[in-house]
């Protein structure tokens, strides 16, 4: 609880700052631009830095979001502090740890919002890249929709960021919510599917900027 007040207090503060660095320019597939508004909602995202899920926050304010890292920032008890702080989920990568997987499917099935970057690491020449499947557990375990968030990365002051978010993605489309596994094809069909439709919403997004500077 006090560290839901101090994370509120710190996006209340740093909105006009954000505002300033971000400038951003949001484009909705779904025009209604619902979906984010209640419910739990697994949010996928290219990942560029660690601006990604500030920006990403910012979208879906006042609601929480809560985000799966790496193990990195886990090992200084200062960062630990501030991870806990941004409602950070731990996904360790050395020791292989999948309990990660049921600590954000039990977050979702309280109505919550979590964020995975399924490409695992920074992308280095601004591409998305092949996504990991893990996500599809996720999903599948709380049974709940999938929202894309895929941003150009281009964040500064003198900089303006363009996002363009999806339409809620029914993960029941490929996999028998019913059942307590999933079959590997099944995972490989959603996995597939999100992957493609985050391409084609890079590609859109170009479009759209490129529109909206007359070009």
């Amino acid at each position: 609880m006090l560290y839901d007040i101090f994370r509120t207090i710190g996006l209340i503060t740093g909105y006009p700052l954000q505002l300033l660095f971000f400038k951003r320019k949001t484009y909705y597939v779904d025009k209604k631009n619902t979906h984010l508004l209640k419910g739990g909602k697994l949010i996928i995202t290219n990942h560029f830095n660690m601006f990604d899920y500030v920006l990403t926050s910012f979208v879906v304010f006042p609601r929480k979001l809560n985000v799966v890292a790496s193990e990195i920032p886990f090992k200084s008890k200062i960062t630990r502090f501030g991870m806990k702080f941004f409602g950070a989920i731990e996904a360790n990568r050395e020791t292989k740890n999948m309990s990660f997987i049921n600590k954000c499917a039990d977050v979702l099935k309280k109505g919550q919002l979590v964020q995975i970057f399924p490409e695992g690491q920074n992308t280095p020449d601004g591409k998305i890249h092949e996504f990991k499947p893990s996500y599809t557990l996720i999903a599948h375990r709380a049974n709940v929709p999938i929202v894309l968030v895929i941003t150009d990365g281009n964040y500064g002051i003198f900089k303006r960021t363009s996002v363009i978010i999806s339409e809620e993605i029914d993960i029941s489309k490929f996999m028998d919510v019913t059942s307590k596994t999933t079959k590997k094809e099944e995972r490989l069909a959603l996995n597939n599917y999100i992957y493609n439709r985050a391409l084609e919403l890079r590609e859109e997004l170009e479009i759209l900027k490129n529109k909206k500077k007359g070009r």
